[in-house]
């Protein structure tokens, strides 16, 4: 008698004990639940203040940019209005690749190093190689200048100095903004601005027939007017 008690006694506090522990653990889950619950609404609210954000940062970057957009204007405004052959919305920079005065190649060079520096698409004229192309400065400039000269936009900026002394104080920069980026070499010409004549093979000369009963000699020599006196014709994409 005294046995089945006791077995009794432990099935009752086994009973208790399984009870107490389902008790525990629905409790448990229900901390759970309502942890998760918490953190969904945080991350709906912080979700929201994102998204509400959004549109203000858009517009303060379109108002920044339309503001660089209306600074660069004033900035090319600046500049005289003097526009070279196909200069409208580009940089038309012309050069010599001449040694003879030192002072005026390494000038060249330091212009080409700061628009290559800028990483735009410029077009390069070397008066020394066209001479079209000296006349075409001389006549935009009203007189015998040198070069370097660098036009943007239709704009006359200068020489090296005034190049480089923009370059200095931040305005070239806001000057070639919106210029094509270069992304390789010409693919024509490869950078060397000018292509060797197919007509001429580089002569500048044509060899053509004349016929003429009184001379033995057939054939004569004629001025290529496919190119220039050094047998060169412009690339087309870079010039």
């Amino acid at each position: 008698m005294k046995g089945m008690k006791e077995r009794l006694v432990k099935k009752i506090k086994l009973i208790t004990t399984v009870k107490t522990l389902k008790q525990g653990l629905a409790l448990h889950k229900s901390t759970i639940d309502r942890t998760i619950h918490h953190l969904r609404d945080e991350i709906v609210a912080e979700s929201s203040q994102i998204k509400g954000c959004v549109t203000p940062t858009l517009l303060e970057l379109e108002d920044a940019e339309e503001q660089n957009l209306e600074e660069e204007r004033g900035i090319l405004l600046e500049f005289k209005e003097n526009c070279p052959p196909g200069g409208e919305d580009s940089v038309v920079f012309y050069t010599t690749g001449l040694r003879g005065v030192r002072k005026t190649f390494e000038a060249c060079r330091r212009v080409r190093f700061l628009l290559e520096n800028h990483q735009v698409m410029y077009r390069e004229r070397d008066v020394s190689m066209d001479s079209e192309f000296r006349e075409e400065m001389w006549r935009l400039l009203g007189g015998k200048v040198t070069s370097p000269r660098l036009f943007i936009r239709g704009r006359y900026i200068g020489g090296a100095e005034e190049v480089v002394a923009l370059n200095e104080n931040g305005k070239l920069k806001k000057l070639l903004e919106g210029i094509s980026k270069v992304d390789s070499p010409c693919e024509s010409c490869e950078n060397e601005r000018f292509l060797i004549c197919s007509s001429c093979n580089g002569s500048s000369k044509l060899l053509v027939d004349h016929h003429d009963e009184e001379s033995s000699n057939d054939n004569m020599w004629t001025r290529c007017r496919e190119c220039n006196e050094n047998g060169l014709v412009k690339c087309p994409l870079c010039t």
